[in-house]
């Protein structure tokens, strides 16, 4: 067998976690999931990034609209009540967008009480939808909580279990990748852990065989898939100018121990199940509707605290808002 045909036989076994510490790998897999969602909410937990997208109705009629590629497992326009009903129901509004149809990709989605009790769903004999595909099955879902009021209950209505379709209707329309773009950020984001100081001596420490080894497999299957222009990760403050994976928003070089370790908790607020690590996924520009931000090139390792103080803003507008505090305090001039 040539040698090219060695490296293609390579590349065709390789997988992204080649020679990670477990732990680390386990991150990295994870990066091309959902966050957590509670069983009270209208999300569900951990699933790929690339299923069904629920989009609020106010967002539609905004013009959010999906990739050029589309859903890849569809998607579900939610609309409150009060968004859905006339002033006298149970008449539609006429201003409903013509694109949408209850029960095709349309729910009305019940989440309080005042909702549940003026527009009850047995009015106009509803039911509660149980697929993520049209048809949905239904016409309605509810996450309504409970009350102090005795005669008031908890109300969940549809995806709640496996009769109907899963915990959860679906992923929040931000955190949406195809399953391309979320593979191709899982070597990307590998790469960028073989860049952590600290990582080869870990890999070999948890007996990893020819960690550098599998460092450069992982380097030459990002360079065949396009993602290893360092020049560009550095602009997108992802790597610094030696090469090494930072923080996007403090520029520190990242440890591959940050990687594994839990992260520090605070005397008195210890519990007991914490499961966040001192560096996490890091998205340099913020994830929000209609923007699709997870994808290449714009995902990095980042400190927990980093983290926190830009997950909303971004980096940018984030870094804007520490000079005006260092200024406001007198910390620069």
């Amino acid at each position: 067998m040539t040698d090219k045909n060695n490296s293609k036989a390579k590349n065709t076994r390789l997988s992204y976690k080649l020679g990670l510490p477990a732990a680390i790998a386990r991150k990295v897999e994870k990066t091309g999931q959902t966050r957590g969602a509670e069983k009270d909410t209208v999300y569900q937990n951990r699933v790929l990034r690339s299923s069904t997208v629920l989009i609020p109705m106010s967002s539609w009629k905004a013009g959010v609209v999906p990739p050029l590629e589309g859903f890849e497992n569809g998607y579900i326009v939610l609309a409150h009540p009060e968004e859905y009903f006339s002033d006298s129901p149970p008449t539609s509004k006429s201003d409903l967008p013509k694109d949408l149809q209850l029960g095709e990709n349309l729910l009305v989605f019940y989440e309080t009480r005042s909702q549940w009790i003026r527009y009850h769903p047995s009015k106009y004999g509803w039911h509660p939808a149980n697929s993520r595909m049209p048809p949905l099955g239904g016409q309605y879902l509810a996450r309504v909580p409970d009350t102090t009021s005795r005669e008031d209950s908890l109300e969940r209505h549809g995806y709640i279990d496996s009769d109907t379709g899963g915990q959860g209707a679906g992923i929040r329309i931000y955190e949406y990748a195809s399953k391309t773009e979320i593979e191709a950020t899982k070597y990307q984001l590998s790469f960028l852990v073989w860049r952590t100081e600290g990582i080869i001596d870990m890999a070999r420490e948890e007996g990893r065989s020819n960690p550098e080894e599998c460092q450069a497999r992982i380097e030459e299957k990002c360079q065949e898939m396009g993602l290893n222009d360092l020049k560009l990760l550095q602009q997108n403050r992802i790597i610094d100018s030696e090469g090494r994976t930072v923080c996007p928003l403090c520029l520190k070089p990242i440890l591959a121990q940050e990687l594994a370790s839990r992260v520090e908790q605070a005397e008195g607020r210890n519990v007991p199940d914490l499961t966040v690590t001192t560096a996490n996924l890091f998205h340099v520009k913020e994830l929000r509707a209609g923007v699709y931000n997870h994808y290449r090139y714009n995902l990095g390792w980042g400190h927990h605290h980093c983290n926190a103080a830009a997950r909303d803003w971004g980096v940018e507008r984030t870094l804007q808002w520490m000079e005006e505090v260092l200024k406001n305090n007198q910390r620069m001039n």
